[in-house]
């Protein structure tokens, strides 16, 4: 089967995602022959950062990447919360 040279009518639409606290949003959209990540802080849409690439699919795949670290962020803020008591890690040991 030949594969014409059309693109997929869903190949340009933008993609957001949110972090689960709803803090940072990042958006994959396509921008001067590109594709761009870009991540958000909310609640006033500033911009933190932005990444450009050749192909959409690095772009999607980076901006899962930034989701992941933004809300390993926060559950590592809230394990540090918790107290020192439960590590198991101890200076003097050996």
């Amino acid at each position: 089967m030949a594969v014409s040279g059309r693109r997929r009518f869903d190949d340009d639409k933008v993609v957001r995602y949110e972090t689960t606290e709803k803090d940072f949003e990042v958006e994959v959209s396509r921008t001067l022959n590109k594709w761009c990540v870009t991540v958000y802080q909310q609640p006033d849409h500033a911009i933190l950062v932005q990444d450009f690439f050749p192909e959409r699919w690095k772009a999607l795949a980076r901006a899962q990447d930034f989701i992941r670290l933004l809300n390993q962020r926060k559950k590592k803020e809230e394990e540090g919360m918790g107290g020192g008591d439960d590590d198991d890690f101890s200076p003097g040991a050996r």
